[in-house]
C-alpha cells in the first residue's frame, strides 16, 4: 500500500472524484452457464444489446441487484464494460450481481433459449405490452442500446417483443430507465406476490 495525493487518486479512478482513496482491483466476470443454472426454477437474466454508456450500465446493475436478477449479460464489443465508473454509479452493487461478458450476444441468447429461458425483447414499436412473468418460468429480458435499440438479429432471436406503455408524445425512454421498469414488471409476482382480487 502506498500514499499518493488526491489528484493522483482521481487519475487512477479514471478522472472521477475519489475523495482521496483508490484501490486497484480486477473485476471478475461470471460464466454464462452459471447464470443460466441459477434460473432453473425461475428467475430473470438481463441481456444488454449495445448499452455503451457506463452510467446506464451502472444504473442497470443497481436495479438488477435490487430486483434479485440472476445475472446481466453484456457483449464484449460495442458495449460498456464494468469499470470504476460503472461500480461507482451502481453504488457498489455491480460487485454483487453476476455480470457475464460474451463474445457474441446472439449466440448467448440462443444458449439461453436452449436452457429454457423465455426471451423477451424490449421494443417500443411492439404492439404487445410487457406483462408480469410467472416466477417459476426462467426469463431473459433483452434491452437495446442507446439510440439504436435492439439489433435485428437479437430481436429475431427473442421469443417475443414487448413494450412499456407510453402516454403522450414520448416514444421511448433512456435505456437504464426502460430496463428498470421492465425488470420490475417481469419480477412483479416474484417480488410482490400474486395480485389480490
Amino acid at each position: 500500500m502506498s500514499s499518493v495525493g488526491e489528484a493522483e487518486c482521481d487519475r487512477l479512478c479514471g478522472g472521477a472524484r475519489s475523495q482521496g482513496v483508490a484501490a486497484a482491483t480486477r473485476f471478475s466476470y461470471a460464466e454464462h452457464s452459471d447464470v443460466l443454472d441459477a434460473t432453473r426454477d425461475g428467475g430473470l437474466v438481463v441481456y444488454l444489446d449495445g448499452v455503451t454508456d457506463p452510467h446506464n450500465l451502472g444504473a442497470i446493475l443497481r436495479t438488477a441487484a435490487a430486483a434479485g436478477v440472476a445475472g446481466v449479460v453484456i457483449p464484449g464489443r460495442r458495449s460498456a464494460a464494468v469499470t470504476a465508473a460503472v461500480v461507482r454509479v451502481s453504488a457498489g452493487t455491480a460487485l454483487t450481481v453476476p455480470v457475464v461478458r460474451v463474445g457474441n450476444l446472439v449466440q448467448a441468447l440462443t444458449e439461453a433459449k436452449r436452457a429454457g429461458l423465455w426471451l423477451i425483447g424490449l421494443d417500443h414499436r411492439s404492439e404487445r405490452l410487457l406483462t408480469a412473468a410467472a416466477p417459476s418460468t426462467p426469463h431473459g429480458l433483452v434491452v437495446g442500446g442507446e439510440g439504436e435499440g435492439l439489433h435485428r438479429l437479437a430481436a429475431e432471436t427473442c421469443h417475443e417483443l414487448a413494450r412499456l406503455p407510453m402516454a403522450g408524445a414520448v416514444e421511448s425512454l433512456n435505456a437504464s430507465v426502460a430496463a428498470a421498469l421492465a425488470i420490475y414488471r417481469l419480477r412483479e409476482v416474484a417480488l410482490y406476490g400474486a395480485p389480490r382480487g
